[in-house]
C-alpha cells in the first residue's frame, strides 16, 4: 500500500473508533433495580450441608481405595521378592550340602568346618526370609481385607450422596411451590 492509502485507513479507522462509543452510549437500557434475595429455605441449606459432607466422605473413601490398591501392589511386590531370595538362599543351602558332604569324602575337617558355617549361615537366611514372606502374606491379606471394607464404605457414601441429593432436590422443588 502506498502512504496516503494507509493515512486514510488509519482516519477511517480513528473516526469509527471516535463514533462507536458515542453510538453505543445512546443505546444502553436503563439500569434495572436489583430484585431482593428469596430469604434462604433452612432445609433446603441443612440438605446440601449434608450433601457436602457426604461428597466429601466419598473422595476420602475413594482416597483410601487407590492407597489400598498401591498397598496391594507394594505388598505383592514384597512378597515376589521375598521368595526369590528364598529360592536362593535354599540353592544355596544346597550348594552347601554338597560342598560339605564332597568335603567329608575327602576328609578334609577344615573346609568341612567352614562348609558347617556356611550350612548355618545360608539356614539362618533362610528362615528370615520364609519369616519376611509370611509377614509380605500377612500384609497382602490385611490390605484386601482393607480393600474391601473401603469399597464398602464406598458405595455406602455414594448412596449418601444420591439420597441427600434426592433431598435436597425435593426441598428445593417445595420450596419453590410455597412461593
Amino acid at each position: 500500500m502506498n502512504r496516503w492509502t494507509t493515512l486514510a485507513m488509519t482516519g477511517a479507522l480513528a473516526a469509527l473508533t471516535a463514533w462507536t462509543p458515542g453510538a453505543w452510549a445512546q443505546q444502553a437500557p436503563a439500569p434495572v433495580p436489583p430484585t431482593p434475595a428469596p430469604a434462604p429455605n433452612a432445609q433446603v441449606q441443612q440438605d446440601r450441608q449434608d450433601l457436602r459432607g457426604d461428597r466429601r466422605d466419598l473422595r476420602q473413601d475413594r482416597r483410601d481405595v487407590r492407597q489400598d490398591r498401591h498397598d496391594i501392589g507394594q505388598d505383592r511386590q514384597d512378597a515376589r521378592g521375598d521368595r526369590r531370595d528364598l529360592s536362593r538362599d535354599r540353592r544355596d543351602i544346597r550348594q552347601d550340602e554338597r560342598q560339605f558332604q564332597q568335603d567329608k569324602a575327602a576328609g578334609n575337617t577344615s573346609a568341612m568346618n567352614r562348609d558347617r558355617a556356611d550350612l548355618s549361615r545360608d539356614r539362618r537366611d533362610a528362615r528370615g526370609d520364609r519369616r519376611d514372606l509370611n509377614r509380605d502374606r500377612r500384609d497382602l491379606r490385611g490390605d484386601r481385607r482393607d480393600l474391601h471394607a473401603d469399597n464398602r464404605d464406598r458405595r455406602q457414601d455414594r448412596r449418601d450422596v444420591n439420597h441427600d441429593r434426592a433431598q435436597l432436590h425435593r426441598a428445593q422443588r417445595t420450596a419453590h411451590a410455597a412461593k
